[in-house]
C-alpha cells in the first residue's frame, strides 16, 4: 500500500469536505503567495525539472536508437552497428536510472522544505488568532490545515507538477522522433486519434 497515495487522498477528502472552500476559486493574490513559497527552492526547482526534461528525451530517443539498429546493423548485416548502438542503449538506461534518482532527492528536499515552511507559517499564524476564533473553529479542522492540506500543497509542487510537465515534453519529443521516423504515418495517427479519444 502506497503512503504517498493515502496521505493524498486524506488530504483531498478533507479539503473537499470543508464548506469553507467549496466551489471558491483561487484568486491571483493567493497564487502569488503560493508561488512565494516555491521562490527560494527557484534553483532546485530548476535543476528538478531538468531532469524531468532529460528523462522524457530518453525516452524519445530509444526509438531512434532502434530504427538505426534494424536498418543499418540489421538489414545492413553489420554486426559492429548492432553492437555500438546496443551499448549506447544500455549506457541511456543507466542515465535514466540515474535522473530518476536525482529528481527523487530534488523532490524530496524540496518537499520536506515546503512543508516546512507552510507548517511553520500556519502555526505561526493560528499562534495569533483570538480565543474566538478557537471556539468556533473544530480542532479536527485546524488539525488538518496543519497536516493534511499542507502535504497536499507540498505534493502539488512536487507530484502533480513535474508529472504535468514532464508528460508535456514526453508528448512534445514523442511527436518530433514519430515525424522523423515516418511523417506520413505520424499524421495517419493524428488523424484517427479523434477517434479513440471522442468514445472515452
Amino acid at each position: 500500500m502506497n503512503p504517498k497515495g493515502n496521505g493524498l487522498g486524506r488530504s483531498m477528502r478533507s479539503f473537499t469536505q470543508d464548506d469553507s472552500v467549496k466551489n471558491r476559486k483561487i484568486s491571483s493574490g493567493t497564487k502569488k503567495r503560493i508561488l512565494a513559497f516555491a521562490a527560494p527552492y527557484k534553483k532546485l526547482l530548476i535543476f528538478f525539472f531538468l531532469m524531468v526534461i532529460l528523462s522524457a528525451a530518453i525516452g524519445a530517443v530509444n526509438p531512434l536508437i532502434f530504427r538505426e539498429i534494424i536498418n543499418k546493423g540489421i538489414l545492413g548485416q553489420n554486426a559492429n552497428i548492432v553492437i555500438q548502438f546496443a551499448l549506447i542503449i544500455a549506457g541511456l538506461a543507466v542515465v535514466d536510472a540515474i535522473t530518476s534518482l536525482i529528481q527523487r532527492y530534488f523532490s524530496s528536499r524540496i518537499g520536506e522544505g515546503l512543508i516546512y515552511d507552510m507548517r511553520t507559517q500556519v502555526f505561526a499564524h493560528i499562534q495569533k488568532m483570538p480565543i474566538a476564533f478557537y471556539m468556533r473553529t473544530q480542532t479536527g479542522s485546524l488539525v488538518s490545515r496543519l497536516d493534511n492540506d499542507v502535504q497536499g500543497a507540498q505534493q502539488a509542487f512536487t507530484s502533480v507538477l513535474s508529472t504535468v510537465v514532464g508528460n508535456v515534453i514526453s508528448v512534445i519529443l514523442v511527436l518530433i522522433a514519430m515525424f522523423i521516423l515516418s511523417w506520413q504515418l505520424t499524421l495517419v495517427s493524428l488523424l484517427m486519434l479523434p477517434l479513440f479519444v471522442l468514445p472515452a
